[in-house]
């Protein structure tokens, strides 16, 4: 943010100006509102939270997050505003420094001289508050028109949230009555803090991504884990399930910014944490107002604070280091559907167990949400090698295009789709890309672009299908056609053209999301198309190929959900010819019974080494659909699948176990066969 917004001014500094360019934006005006307009705040003293930036005496950013209940932020004066929140600020014992207060490096920074000490107050200077309190004994007015600072005003539970930037003017901190300072016979409780900020500028900001909590105050009683890189586990763990940061930026030494990232839990990865390559962590930025305010900061000036509060616990996380923008193809390349993402390598960091002075409990999550992106090195298969064929601006290069020429709905939400394969002419790139296209396997997926047909650009809300905006149309969906069509069974005229030209695949799919609604509505002779991006799948799950380690007389145990069948219906056939052990375990619901005829009458043999447990009740229909089951010598069973259902098949160490389901009956499996040979696929597309 650009504080001390006059006409002599431009409406965006180098920084912001840079992402704009960078990300080829409109020029827009510059909606932050000079000063602290008086309809913000109302609101403003009814939030519970308040996120502070300052920059401490080595040129470090800091944020911390202060308050927890209505009145934490109240106005001052014209312009000023009072934050008000408790914290620990004792001498911690064996200290940094001789000026550390308490746990909170952005607190520490506000409070401190150049020097990096702590003004104790004179009594002559020692003044009382409303009631009567003495100050107690930390005292900082900042001169020069005050200490640089950014802060975010914000309530969960509403999803609302404001920033404002300016200059700390000074603080103290009051003593609080000793008996307010015992938890169940714990002394040496908070002190209450309170900092004035003059606010020069003043931004409201979306909804967008907040987890809507509640929030609660709780006196906390503070320990620091850890001051030193790399990063303790238990910060690693808060890290992987936080669905929420703040992050405060600079513009050099004229202005702040102080905002949130918000996602689904997990939606920051730790890229490294060692000794040997230092502590990276980077996540995607979503799409937003287009304003890059903390990104265009970041161009300018590479410094960041972030901080990750865990609400149910009280623990907090304190970073400060340097961050990098990814763009296009090198945000792609390091975490795959994304085309803009932040790296930061950290340079200093304090964990510090309840730390805190509140709490909070989640309500729902944002359905702005979009699912969380793991980072190329953790992904294996096509996903990758997808990740890795982009072109500059990031956007995947074909190799071929998938024609939807059939479908057959199996059931109210699974059907099977053909599509035939033909080069992608749009570049040469693709078009050369197509002639090396290796065939695929049984068992193997295709991932298939849709944005060309579902992709509607960018708009800032979009209410009626929030989770559009980050959505790249992107899937990887299991090949359940058995084997690549011979040339002879190709359409004619088309083998010049690649090896592929004419070839056709299925997939069986269920109806859940964009791309699946868009298959379903599909009639024949409308045309519908998809950029083949990769054919893979060698980690996943693979049936049919002897895996490293095994023996032929192994026994396979494939347990399976729904249509996590699908990596089986392409490879049961040369198993069971191959004389191979297999059964199979299959859960699904009495809707999906079709979807069983159909997969066990196709395979002759796979019925009478099938187990069916069926799922909610059974009408008259659907008992002659068991019935038909039945005839091809399958158990059929209605209920769930139980433990020992799996635990006795087979011989115990000398079985291997094949997993597709859905996430809860997958983490009880593999609870169930723990020390045993375990592969599992995920399907939650």
């Amino acid at each position: 943010m650009t504080t001390n917004l006059s006409h002599s001014r431009p409406q965006w500094h180098e920084g912001e100006e840079a992402m704009h360019r960078l990300l080829k934006v409109p020029y827009e005006f510059n909606p932050t509102a000079p000063g602290l307009p008086m309809e913000y705040v109302p609101w403003m003293t009814q939030s519970p939270l308040i996120a502070l930036g300052a920059v401490d005496r080595n040129g470090r950013v800091w944020t911390t997050v202060l308050g927890g209940q209505p009145g934490t932020t109240l106005p001052l004066a014209r312009g000023v505003l009072k934050v008000t929140s408790l914290a620990h600020v004792a001498h911690q014992p064996g200290g940094r420094s001789e000026g550390t207060l308490g746990y909170d490096p952005a607190l520490e920074a506000l409070f401190s001289d150049e020097d990096g000490h702590m003004h104790r107050a004179s009594s002559e200077e020692k003044e009382r508050d409303e009631e009567g309190r003495d100050r107690d004994g930390i005292l900082v007015r900042h001169e020069d028109g005050g200490r640089l600072a950014a802060g975010l005003v914000i309530d969960l539970e509403t999803r609302t949230r404001v920033k404002i930037a300016g200059r700390v003017l000074g603080g103290a901190v009051l003593a609080r009555p000793l008996e307010k300072n015992m938890v169940a016979g714990r002394a040496g409780g908070p002190a209450e803090v309170q900092v004035a900020l003059a606010v020069d500028e003043t931004l409201g900001n979306c909804p967008k991504y907040l987890n809507r909590k509640t929030v609660q105050p709780h006196e906390a009683f503070p320990h620091l884990v850890g001051d030193r890189l790399p990063l303790p586990p238990e910060a690693v763990q808060l890290i992987a399930k936080s669905d929420l940061f703040f992050i405060s930026s600079r513009h050099g030494a004229e202005s702040m910014d102080t905002n949130n990232r918000g996602g689904a839990p997990g939606f920051v990865r730790v890229h490294t944490n060692s000794d040997a390559d230092g502590v990276v962590l980077v996540y995607p930025e979503y799409s937003g107002n287009r304003l890059f305010q903390t990104l265009g900061n970041i161009k300018s000036d590479p410094v960041v604070g972030i901080t990750f509060p865990d609400f149910e616990t009280g623990d907090v996380l304190y970073l400060t280091g340097r961050a990098e923008i990814l763009a296009r193809a090198d945000a792609t390349s390091m975490i795959p559907h994304s085309k803009l993402a932040v790296r930061v390598r950290v340079e200093a960091a304090r964990f510090v167990k309840d730390g805190l002075p509140f709490r909070g409990q989640l309500l729902d999550q944002s359905p702005y949400n979009p699912p969380v992106r793991r980072l190329a090195h953790e992904i294996s298969g096509a996903e990758s090698r997808s990740a890795d064929s982009v072109d500059a601006d990031g956007r995947p290069v074909g190799k071929a295009t998938a024609t939807l020429i059939r479908a057959h709905h199996l059931t109210p939400t699974i059907s099977r789709y053909t599509f035939r394969l033909a080069p992608d002419l749009s570049t040469p790139r693709s078009s050369a890309e197509f002639q090396q296209l290796e065939p695929w396997r049984a068992g193997q997926h295709v991932t298939l672009d849709f944005s060309a047909t579902l992709d509607r650009g960018w708009s800032h809300m979009r209410d009626h299908d929030p989770r559009s905006l980050n959505d790249d149309y992107i899937r990887a969906f299991t090949i359940s056609s058995p084997t690549l069509p011979t040339p002879e069974e190709r359409t004619a005229g088309t083998e010049h053209r690649g090896p592929l030209s004419g070839a056709e695949f299925e997939v069986t799919v269920r109806r859940n999301g964009p791309v699946t609604s868009l298959l379903a509505k599909w009639k024949p002779g409308a045309p519908l198309s998809a950029t083949v991006l990769d054919f893979g799948g060698e980690e996943e799950v693979r049936y049919a190929d002897a895996a490293k380690g095994s023996r032929t007389d192994d026994d396979i145990i494939v347990v399976a959900a729904g249509v996590g069948i699908t990596p089986l219906m392409a490879q049961a056939q040369p198993v069971l010819e191959s004389g191979r052990r297999m059964r199979i375990l299959w859960s699904l619901k009495t809707d999906d019974l079709p979807l069983a005829v159909d997969v066990l009458e196709k395979v002759d043999g796979l019925g009478a080494v099938t187990e069916l447990f069926v799922t909610r009740s059974v009408d008259g229909k659907q008992n002659a659909e068991i019935d038909r089951i039945r005839r091809l010598g399958t158990v059929v069973r209605t209920r769930r699948i139980q433990k020992n259902d799996v635990l006795t098949k087979g011989t115990a160490a000398r079985r291997r176990f094949y997993v597709c389901t859905g996430p809860g009956l997958r983490r009880s499996v593999l609870e169930w066969t723990a020390g045993e040979y375990v592969q599992f696929e995920k399907f939650d597309y």
